[in-house]
């Protein structure tokens, strides 16, 4: 009895292990809207999240032209009040292990991915409140993006130390990208986890 106990504690951790909660934020990808990749030592994107709340998930949706980097940067932070990245104040940041998983799409002759990394812990975000996502790529790893613009301002990309709207150089795009919650747990009768088996 007890090693049945602890086959179902690991099943069911596995399974919330690999899922993500409701979405924050959206611009969700379609491959209809699709209009090419853009890379740079780093990338940014801004987003007002639809409710209060926590997060911890990002995803985001990339071709790698090479072998998938290992790790990826990823920072949050929240807007001054200036709507510029380069101002905002870091609520979370760090170098995080992606889960790609292959779209059946084509961009360049190579794989869209769906990108999704989860920080440690969650992190609170107010809604109506203005904040930037911002990703390292590496040489060989683009961000799929939309054109034109379909929130605030369009991507920024980072050169000579700073970021650079890219609409100021005529380049109206939008990444595609997901904010999202932890995992909401829901509790199991016994007669669903023995089901399972």
């Amino acid at each position: 009895m007890r090693i049945n106990i602890f086959l179902v504690v690991s099943v069911f951790a596995l399974s919330a292990f690999a899922q993500t909660g409701n979405s924050i934020f959206a611009q969700t990808y379609d491959f209809d809207d699709v209009d090419g990749g853009v890379t740079s030592a780093s990338l940014a994107d801004d987003f007002v999240p639809y409710f209060s709340g926590d997060i911890q998930h990002i995803v985001l949706w990339m071709v790698f032209t090479g072998t998938p980097p290992a790790d990826i940067f990823i920072k949050i932070s929240e807007d001054n009040g200036d709507i510029d990245p380069n101002s905002a104040t870091t609520i979370v940041s760090g170098s995080l292990v992606p889960s790609i998983v292959d779209t059946g799409d084509l961009l360049y002759g190579y794989a869209i991915n769906e990108v999704t990394f989860s920080f440690s812990s969650a992190i609170s975000v107010i809604a109506g409140e203005h904040y930037w996502l911002e990703v390292g790529t590496v040489s060989g790893s683009y961000w799929v993006y939309q054109d034109p613009v379909v929130f605030g301002t369009s991507m920024w990309n980072f050169v000579a130390g700073q970021y650079h709207e890219m609409s100021a150089s005529g380049d109206n795009w939008d990444s595609f990208f997901e904010i999202r919650t932890p995992v909401a747990l829901e509790r199991s009768s016994w007669g669903s986890i023995k089901a399972s088996f």
